[in-house]
């Protein structure tokens, strides 16, 4: 098993390593690493005051841009954990071309791979990817 932690996401994979390539915030105006925000507002909105008084437990979308390295095959998985609530979407992508990958959702957090070389769906693969997820 490997695991990387990035701005409160723990990545673990059963095979190969997770390497953050980038992390966006989807959310306008609103900086993943600043609560500052929370304690500004000027007025005294009271059913609209923030939820968390610190804003450690922020929620908002974010685009994740993974490397899984050489290793993975059929059957593994990554294992999302931490200040997120659930997968909304992933693609992956391979170097190869005659590469097929497939992803089946298998809980809101866990992603299991289908992983062959050749598009017969035969040959196991052991190689990287490249993983772009939508995060809540």
């Amino acid at each position: 098993m490997a695991a990387i932690t990035h701005r409160g996401i723990t990545y673990t994979t059963t095979a190969g390593t997770p390497t953050m390539n980038l992390d966006l915030q989807l959310q306008g105006g609103v900086d993943q690493d600043d609560g500052t925000w929370i304690s500004a507002y000027p007025g005294a909105l009271t059913d609209f005051s923030a939820r968390q008084s610190d804003g450690t437990n922020r929620f908002n979308p974010r685009l994740v841009l993974l490397t899984i390295g050489s290793g993975m095959a059929d059957t593994n998985t990554l294992t999302l954990s931490g200040q997120c609530s659930k997968i909304l979407s992933c693609v992956a992508q391979r170097a190869d071309a005659t590469a097929n990958i497939a992803i089946v959702k298998t809980s809101d957090l866990v992603l299991t791979f289908d992983m062959e070389a050749t598009a017969d769906g035969t040959t196991d693969d052991l190689t990287a990817m490249e993983l772009w997820l939508v995060l809540a």
